[in-house]
């Protein structure tokens, strides 16, 4: 009895030994190369996986440090212990199981495997057809193709390729392309087999809503949580998508590491539960944000077990993070259910059920074919902290001691005897002498001295380095602008005498100045500049005026300039440097005083949004997709994924706005010309009958309501574009975000709240005051379509400076202020803009 009971320890000794072995060549082998990966810039990070796939570099197997082991060692172990502990790694003719077989997903797809997220076959499928969407043996949907581009509210990302599936959906790795920063995407599948077209609508509401979770007081707190940054729910798609930044969501979990190196030592394990017991400690307790803004006091994980924990190594040891939180993992389960349970306790009990399936390396009985049970004494390893061990059974309820909280079994954990922590991952046992464990204490704190001394030091050139930059900049900037003038008062050096300027009679310019109730009701901004150009006294005459005297277009204002006829002219950058650009700096001078640009808009109508073209658009167009319908080659709103609705399309009856839209979205002149052929009205040779033409130009105003009017009573698709400054503040259309190639679609409007886009869930009409014109993007020509409105004025010493001083009074805070009422983006911002309430037509 004896020999066999020193057999068995002797056999248990050795196995764990192994591990332990095997583990920490692993953790070094993880760890190493996350190291490596961090020297590089992150914009050169994508050379590593390049370099790997396209060269076949392959890391070397575990399989293969086991088998180098000292031969006498490797003897005395059994072979079929040693496969089990490395099912993954090592070809063995017959594996035990050392996992209890998964129950078959999405059983209404005869899958061999029992898991089409996993299944070969659908791989397979799109390998031989990259154009499929379905296996061709089940039906399932395949993965995505590799450079699929996922587009979101927050930028659009890049398939590089299928990882692995885990839980309900699968993970790819890609990249975010505005930045080219690594992103992990997971996938989950709404099929069809199991929802219909409304459930699928419903489940996408709710994962637009629940997908992530912030701090409610917006701080960032690492508690190894690996939140959401971004949930996308395409329309016309059956699949979602979450999408988390950086590499950690790529690591394997808690279930693959044990397939690779078996059990975990008792201290190992107390190092996952204190790390865990930390993170359901915050996120039980502290208040969290919803994506849909609702605020949340704790959440519960939910679905915490092997799979949903990720082990991620480092030089003192490793990390756990949690993942995959019921919130949004239940989302694509044909059965739908708030939560796999609901209380604190029943995330300490999973957690209890993992330090138990840790310690043993497996979940799984092949000699039975049974779940492992902690309440079977033979089920435990040898060699268990018997601490630990009761410590465990009292998370999953079957001790002496119930948790109420998972700060209260961490406290419990920590005061366990036995191995302990000095800080940094060493470990000292029990009975090692008092000056010993000093003199280690005092050891590890002069090394972390010196090593901080040497940070310090180096960061403090960084800083230094930065600050010199800094003050360089900041002395250019002072040199190259002044800080604006107050008031029209302070302007000094106007010159003396009657003047007069020009604009495009159908410009931005025009309306702005002309249109009542812009700045205030029954007044407009001419009459207003005029009062304000008044001396003080009226009984003095007026040093200066300056009157308005508009051209058909804006060349021909420029060419008025240029000819001496008017003193200066105002319009926008883009079409000033279109018409002559080859005269600018050297005949013409300009100066910046607003921003506006063109915005995209279809027909918003909220009480119908779930099938309007903003929901079913997501929110956003490309030029590409503009120019195929601006140029006749897209009739029906089907064929960019819209709804069954005909398309209709109008344009302003304005030569700037057109001439814009022109160069920067039409671009060629085959689509110019393509464009200008459609705004033609054909004639019948044989009836000599017009037919109307498929491009129909409207004032802004009367195009905006034609437009929810063909919606709401035509049954009509429309599209049309504006300046800013006339759409913004209507609410009967949806003013679109736009993206150029492959960057991420900007909106031209945020919400003020969190100064994000908005988006079709909005109410712009009944929330006017909660968004406003996304400043940035224009002033930083971030939106594709933003240009600054100029003053043009004739360079020439032997005229009177007035154009420069009209751009001064223009860029006064005064003036400023007047033309944020207008709608336009003052380059000179005091305060955000207040709700339009003013009357815009």
């Amino acid at each position: 009895m004896s020999k066999e009971i020193g057999k068995k320890l002797a056999q248990e000794a050795g196995r764990r030994e192994l591990s332990r072995i095997i583990m920490r060549g692993s953790s070094a082998k993880m760890g190493m190369k996350n190291r490596l990966f961090g020297l590089l810039p992150a914009r050169f990070q994508w050379v590593i996986p390049f370099v790997q796939q396209n060269l076949k570099i392959e890391a070397p197997k575990l399989s293969g440090l086991k088998f180098q082991l000292p031969g006498g060692f490797r003897k005395s172990q059994d072979i079929t212990k040693q496969s089990q502990q490395l099912a993954p790694e090592i070809e063995v003719t017959s594996l035990p199981q050392i996992f209890q077989p998964a129950q078959p997903l999405y059983l209404k797809y005869d899958c061999p495997r029992g898991n089409p997220l996993s299944c070969e076959v659908a791989q397979q499928t799109l390998e031989a057809k990259p154009q499929a969407k379905y296996c061709r043996q089940c039906g399932f949907p395949v993965p995505l193709a590799p450079d699929t581009k996922i587009r979101g509210d927050r930028g659009t990302y890049k398939i590089e390729r299928l990882l692995r599936h885990r839980g309900m959906g699968r993970l790819y790795e890609a990249i975010q392309l505005s930045d080219h920063q690594p992103v992990i995407l997971k996938e989950y599948l709404l099929p069809k087999r199991y929802f219909n077209s409304e459930e699928i609508r419903q489940r996408k509401d709710l994962f637009r809503l629940v997908g992530g979770i912030n701090l409610a007081d917006g701080r960032i707190q690492d508690q190894r949580l690996i939140s959401p940054w971004e949930a996308i729910a395409p329309l016309r798609e059956e699949r979602c998508y979450l999408v988390t930044r950086g590499q950690i969501d790529a690591f394997p979990t808690l279930s693959s590491y044990l397939l690779e190196t078996g059990a975990f030592t008792s201290a190992q394990v107390r190092q996952v539960l204190d790390q865990v017991l930390q993170s359901l400690e915050f996120l039980h307790e502290q208040k969290f944000r919803l994506r849909s803004g609702a605020l949340k006091q704790g959440i519960i994980h939910g679905n915490l077990s092997l799979d949903s924990l990720i082990f991620v190594p480092n030089t003192q040891g490793f990390f756990v993070y949690l993942c995959d939180l019921s919130l949004w993992e239940s989302f694509g389960q044909p059965i739908l259910s708030d939560s796999a349970y609901s209380s604190p306790q029943q995330d300490l009990k999973a957690l209890g059920y993992i330090a138990f399936y840790l310690l043993n390396g497996r979940t799984f009985n092949p000699k039975t074919e049974q779940e492992i049970d902690p309440r079977v004494e033979e089920d435990w390893p040898l060699g268990v902290h018997l601490e630990l061990k009761n410590f465990i059974l009292n998370l999953i309820g079957l001790g002496t001691q119930k948790f109420e909280t998972a700060q209260l079994a961490r406290q419990t954990l920590l005061k366990l005897s036995g191995e302990w922590w000095i800080g940094d991952g060493t470990l000292i046992p029990v009975g090692i002498p008092e000056a010993l464990v000093v003199e280690a204490i005092e050891k590890k704190r002069r090394q972390r001295t010196r090593l901080l001394a040497f940070l310090l030091a180096t960061l403090g050139l960084i800083l230094l380095a930065l600050l010199i930059m800094w003050i360089r900049v900041i002395r250019q900037q002072k040199t190259a602008t002044k800080d604006p003038v107050c008031c029209i008062e302070k302007v000094a050096g106007i010159p003396l005498g009657n003047f007069t300027y020009t604009a495009s009679v159908n410009g931005t310019w025009s309306y702005l100045l002309q249109q009542p109730n812009l700045i205030a009701p029954g007044r407009t901004l001419e009459q207003d500049l005029e009062q304000r150009l008044q001396p003080e006294d009226p009984s003095e005459p007026p040093k200066y005026s300056f009157r308005y005297v508009p051209e058909p277009t804006s060349t021909l204002a420029i060419a008025k300039v240029l000819s001496g006829e008017t003193d200066f002219a105002i319009t926008n950058l883009a079409n000033a440097r279109t018409a002559y650009n080859n005269l600018i700096h050297t005949q013409i001078g300009y100066r910046e005083f607003a921003y506006d640009g063109i915005v995209i808009f279809v027909p918003f109508s909220y009480a119908r949004r779930e099938n309007g073209l903003p929901q079913r658009l997501n929110g956003s167009i490309t030029f590409d997709e503009l120019r195929q319908l601006y140029t006749g080659k897209i009739k029906n709103w089907q064929e960019l994924g819209g709804p069954n609705l005909p398309v209709k399309l109008y344009i302003p009856n304005e030569e700037e706005a057109l001439r814009v839209f022109e160069q920067r979205v039409l671009q060629n002149e085959r689509a110019i010309a393509d464009f200008h052929n459609l705004l033609k009205a054909p004639t019948s040779a044989n009836t000599l009958v017009r037919t109307p033409a498929t491009i129909t130009p409207l004032s802004t105003f009367e195009m905006l309501r034609t437009v929810i009017r063909d919606f709401e009573d035509r049954n009509i698709g429309s599209i049309g574009f504006a300046t800013l400054s006339k759409v913004f503040g209507q609410c009967s259309v949806y003013p679109l975000a736009l993206s150029e190639g492959n960057q991420t679609p900007v909106s031209p409007l945020v919400r003020n709240l969190d100064n994000q886009p908005i988006s079709p869930l909005t109410d712009l009409c009944n929330n006017k005051g909660s968004y406003s014109p996304n400043v940035t993007a224009f002033s930083q020509n971030q939106y594709p379509l933003a240009y600054p409105l100029v003053v043009i004025y004739p360079r020439d010493n032997r005229l009177p400076s007035v154009g420069e001083k009209f751009a001064e009074i223009l860029t006064t805070l005064e003036v400023q202020t007047l033309l944020d009422r207008t709608g336009l983006i003052p380059i000179y911002r005091q305060s955000p803009p207040a709700s339009q309430s003013v009357q815009r037509e």
